[in-house]
């Protein structure tokens, strides 16, 4: 498997993903890192018997294509190696078994050696398992991911719990001036504006016309990690919901090939979004059911042969757009440096985001980070957050 199979195979899962999502949380604001998620499923796959039609499910469900068990974990070993370079990220991967199962040689190693993840044993049972799992995640986030694991969500009959989390934190290469910032209408819905802190800046960015997607892309760097931001607004007469069916059929480095360097008059809003769901329904949805029933074929994973099934798979994420950079848990940042072009006698393209859009972190060699829809400038959590059991553990 090549760097840029990869790379697709992430995008194409992100986009499986987002669908699900959206559907189950209308008009929400979206974020999930498909890494981190693909990464921690990941992780599951080496634990399948091979040929078995769970691993099969695993393999379509993930888009990991005709690679086989060790190419797949060489990628992935090749892929974190290649972020932990990146010192404003912090990324943590987990794998929490029961306690009194052994982990079969093969499997264990291969977490180790390639996931850089180190099976937790734990009492799923115990008063005390969802503290340890939290204090755990808050320790590998820089305390920045907190309380993902709610009340009641694990009990005695839990066998295996996959969890991620990853922090990015990251200036723009070409930043919003605070200034500049004024409250303007942002249109939700048609018709009904609220208001928003738009960010405002003129400069010199990667942007272009998408007629095919009725809608236009503009592309922000970072100034670390070779990452960056690309933002896709649909035109005035299409929707988000109808941007997002069409993604699936898009390539990201695609896109961002065909962009021309342009003075563009950029307005986007200053933001802050979080996201938190049990995502097993999801991947139910993307026809991954098997590894959460009694059929779940998961032979290399234990020593023994004690039945073995997903129980929860677990996703938090949270972002802030201002006009320094970018603040993401489940998100990364990069940057690649891009200055002001001699002043064109034309006049500026125009990117004003005051209606719903979709954004992504990218890197071009690696593929998608993170993936998000802004719709709303509330602070919202999605209605389907099946983690919690109460109005007050989602924080």
């Amino acid at each position: 498997m090549k760097d840029e199979e990869f790379a697709l195979g992430l995008e194409q899962f992100a986009y499986g993903l987002l669908d699900p999502l959206c559907r189950t949380n209308p008009s929400q604001n979206i974020i999930f890192s498909p890494l981190s998620v693909r990464t921690s499923a990941g992780m599951l796959r080496m634990g399948a018997t091979e040929g078995s039609v769970t691993a099969k499910e695993l393999d379509e469900g993930l888009r990991f294509g005709g690679g086989n068990l060790q190419e797949i974990a060489e990628h992935f070993g090749t892929v974190l190696k290649y972020y932990q370079q990146c010192q404003v990220l912090k990324m943590a991967n987990g794998l929490y078994v029961m306690k009194g199962l052994e982990l079969g040689g093969q499997f264990e190693n291969i977490l180790e050696r390639q996931f850089h993840s180190k099976p937790m044993e734990i009492n799923f049972g115990s008063e005390q398992a969802a503290s340890i799992i939290n204090k755990w995640l808050e320790s590998q986030t820089n305390h920045l991911i907190k309380d993902v694991i709610g009340p009641g969500v694990l009990t005695q009959d839990s066998r295996l719990l996959l969890i991620n989390a990853i922090h990015f934190k990251g200036n723009w290469s070409i930043k919003f001036n605070e200034s500049d910032t004024k409250e303007e209408d942002f249109f939700s819905e048609p018709g009904k504006p609220v208001k928003v802190r738009m960010m405002r800046g003129s400069d010199s960015f990667s942007f272009a016309t998408l007629p095919k997607l009725e809608a236009t892309a503009l592309k922000m760097n970072y100034s670390a990690c070779n990452l960056a931001m690309v933002l896709i607004l649909p035109d005035e007469k299409s929707s988000l919901t109808r941007l997002n069916s069409q993604l699936k059929d898009t390539s990201l480095k695609a896109l961002t090939s065909s962009m021309n360097l342009e003075k563009v008059d950029v307005r986007i809003p200053s933001f802050r979004a979080e996201f938190q769901q049990e995502l097993s329904e999801a991947f139910k949805m993307m026809n991954m059911s098997r590894i959460f029933g009694d059929q779940a074929e998961l032979g290399s994973m234990l020593k023994s042969q004690a039945p073995l099934s997903v129980s929860k798979i677990i996703h938090k994420a949270f972002i802030e757009v201002n006009e320094e950079g970018t603040e993401a848990a489940a998100a990364t940042a990069a940057v690649i440096s891009l200055r002001s072009l001699p002043v064109s006698e034309r006049p500026p393209k125009v990117f004003h985001a005051n209606r719903p859009f979709f954004y992504a972190i990218f890197d071009e060699s690696h593929g998608v980070l993170f993936i998000g829809n802004f719709n709303t400038n509330s602070l919202q959590k999605s209605k389907k957050c099946n983690t919690c059991t109460s109005k007050n553990e989602c924080k």
